[in-house]
């Protein structure tokens, strides 16, 4: 959820609808990293956009259900990373499902490089984020999440809250993705769990539909190379007006 070096590394490959007007308009600057806007939308509550792109909406907690949820499998639960996720949604999500059941994590850890939409997000979707930024149990790094992971070993469970576009020059698709789930296998114990999102289905978008036949299965075959019981599911998205698959699986 983030621009890196000046290039483009959103939370997914998703147009946004219309930008807000200025009468519904929350906060509109420039991080330093990003062009960020929230506008309060009357059907979807808050909304996040970065570099033009729709994030996130208050409405959308289904989205951080999606990505908490394949964790509760393990029995071992004690190392688990968040890569991005700086709306706070998929962090809260995981503290709020786990903390009743006494399984919180002794090492819950969020990586995400831009802090200004972190604290946007605190201030404007609340909804989503609640109180997880504070957490005791939340241990939040600022920093490039790529770079993070690709030292980690022996995690849990990693959650991959970024982007399915390459981060750097001359780098294609297939070899971002193939990289980044090597890294995430590499920071995994045999055994421990990947969850990811993955791409929508562009059901009123021909360009959606078309990076969807080339991503997902891009991300089929990285995935299979390093894991199994891979599990998708499909989750309607209500501000992205379409559904979205997410993707679970151990690894081998």
């Amino acid at each position: 959820m983030h621009a890196f070096n000046g290039l483009s590394a959103g939370f997914r490959p998703h147009p946004a609808p219309s930008l807000p007007d200025a009468t519904s308009l929350l906060a509109d600057e420039h991080t330093g990293l990003q062009h960020a806007v929230v506008n309060r939308h009357p059907r979807y509550g808050a909304q996040l956009f970065l570099d033009d792109d729709l994030q996130i909406s208050e409405s959308d907690t289904a989205y951080g259900v999606a990505m908490a949820s394949p964790l509760l499998a393990l029995r071992r639960l004690e190392r688990v990373a968040i890569l991005g996720g700086g709306d706070g949604g998929v962090l809260n999500e995981l503290i709020r499902t786990l903390e009743p059941l006494d399984a919180l994590p002794s090492e819950l850890t969020m990586i995400e490089i831009d802090p200004r939409v972190m604290e946007l997000s605190r201030e404007h979707l609340p909804v989503l984020c609640g109180d997880a930024f504070d957490s005791p149990h939340a241990h939040v790094v600022t920093g490039d999440a790529f770079a993070w992971i690709a030292k980690a070993r022996d995690l849990d469970a990693v959650i991959y809250d970024l982007t399915m576009d390459p981060v750097r020059e001359g780098q294609t698709r297939a070899d971002f993705i193939t990289r980044i789930i090597g890294h995430i296998a590499r920071a995994l114990r045999p055994g421990g769990m990947l969850s990811m999102q993955c791409c929508g289905h562009g059901r009123e978008d021909a360009a959606d539909r078309a990076t969807r036949r080339e991503v997902l299965p891009l991300i089929r075959a990285a995935v299979d190379e390093h894991f199994n019981e891979r599990c998708e599911q499909d989750v309607l998205v209500p501000s992205y007006r379409d559904l979205w698959t997410f993707l679970s699986a151990r690894k081998a």
